[in-house]
């Protein structure tokens, strides 16, 4: 189970993003995981376009994700991951990639989901 702000999961679940920060190794390449709204999350913390989320539940799921890659958060360029995630400042621990699945099956499309591992990949630095 990965237990997350409802923002995030909202971001998740819309496909808005494929990336969660989590604490260092709680999560490894190829985990399946149940997403787990914790609720709302200052406003704070979400960048201008999101934070209209900040206090919306979570939608309704069940929604799963199998992490793809993990990597620490670190690596996560300032500058080119900036666009990545919808946090006003990233994380820190590990940057977790996630294949969401829905209700309704996957999220994106293998080809949607695979260009935005692309452009998170392409904004790690090492």
């Amino acid at each position: 189970m990965l237990t997350l702000p409802d923002a995030e999961v909202r971001a998740l679940a819309a496909g808005e993003l494929v990336v969660a920060f989590v604490p260092r190794m709680t999560v490894g390449e190829g985990d399946e995981l149940i997403l787990n709204p914790s609720g709302p999350m200052p406003v704070g913390e979400l960048k201008p376009a999101y934070r209209r989320w900040a206090d919306e539940p979570a939608p309704d799921g069940p929604w799963t994700a199998v992490v793809v890659a993990v990597d620490p958060a670190a690596l996560l360029d300032p500058d080119a991951g900036a666009a990545r995630h919808i946090l006003t400042a990233p994380g820190t621990g590990d940057l977790a990639i996630l294949r969401v699945y829905g209700p309704d099956g996957p999220v994106l499309s293998d080809e949607a989901f695979a260009a935005r591992q692309r452009s998170i990949e392409g904004a790690m630095s090492g």
